[in-house]
């Protein structure tokens, strides 16, 4: 089973409020806001801190009028004065599969597409594809009040899945102490991702047989400590904890490629490793005879 994640864009955010009183769950609940303009009947709107595990996606459900009222469906939670209210243009995520990059993509309906963007994961929305027929996959928004959906052509093409990355995305950010910075998006994120998963590879390929079979928390946290490390330097320089935060990862990886740190499995057998390494390929061996044409030139007892 593959499991994809489409992380939540900000350009999706149009209208950001708070609660200006407590709000009950229940059904047809009207909210206090401090300020409705911007929002209409049928749009949909996040109750809480998004990423929080009360954070709720609803629909307005009556037309707005005054300046400060909404209505919504469903409240499935009770919420606090001070709560933010944050309008999305789209409540869904649809996944898509192709056999290759460039090729004709599908929708996959027959493994829950399309989903309800999931505003209580900080990590974004998940689907898990039990298929094998696709190997790229694509994501976009879509309101399904409007029919309104984004074009796959504008959506990034990711191979395999999430489930085989070194880290998520949403512990960079969390590391690097910008989940709440909407300066700092996940294409960029990404990149930096990318960037730590290539220095990981670099440094260990010698040893470790490439794809790993499986991520280890080691390797989460050195591709963590990597990507957050980039953000913090390319942010603050030699003044910030990017610094620090890049040299404790690459004295991890060099432990590893030295073989005095040892990546295990979740059952504490250590990850298939080349078959060379650390296995002396020439001289001097004891498989030399004495006489023969191949006779060692040197011995251990000689000096230079």
């Amino acid at each position: 089973m593959r499991t994809l994640l489409a992380p939540t864009e900000d350009f999706i955010k149009v209208e950001r409020t708070y609660l200006d009183a407590d709000a009950s769950a229940g059904s047809n609940v009207t909210l206090t806001l401090k300020n409705n303009s911007g929002l209409a009947n049928t749009d949909f709107i996040v109750i809480g801190q998004e990423g929080g595990e009360l954070a709720e996606l609803e629909q307005i459900n009556a037309a707005v009028s005054g300046n400060t009222d909404v209505r919504v469906a469903t409240l499935k939670f009770a919420h606090k004065k001070g709560e933010p209210v944050t309008k999305y243009r789209y409540n869904q995520r649809k996944f898509y599969g192709a056999t290759t990059k460039t090729g004709s993509y599908t929708e996959l309906t027959g493994e829950g597409s399309p989903k309800d963007i999931q505003v209580d994961d900080p990590q974004g929305t998940l689907l898990e594809y039990s298929g094998s027929t696709y190997t790229f996959f694509k994501a976009t928004y879509y309101n399904s009040q409007t029919t309104d959906e984004t074009d796959d052509d504008d959506a990034e093409a990711v191979e395999a899945d999430e489930s085989k990355r070194y880290t998520s995305l949403y512990l960079i950010r969390k590391h690097a102490g910008m989940v709440d910075n909407p300066y700092v998006n996940e294409a960029y994120v990404e990149t930096k991702r990318q960037q730590a998963e290539g220095e990981i590879n670099s440094a260990i390929f010698a040893r470790y047989v490439l794809p790993l079979s499986e991520i280890p928390a080691l390797i989460q946290n050195i591709c963590t400590l990597l990507a957050a490390g980039y953000i913090d330097y390319e942010e603050f320089g030699k003044d910030g904890e990017g610094v620090k935060w890049l040299g404790e990862a690459r004295a991890l990886l060099k432990a590893i490629a030295n073989g005095k740190q040892r990546l295990l499995a979740s059952d504490y057998t250590e990850l298939t490793r080349h078959t060379k390494v650390g296995v002396l390929q020439g001289y001097p061996d004891d498989s030399i005879t004495t006489g023969s044409t191949d006779d060692r030139k040197f011995k251990n007892s000689d000096r230079y």
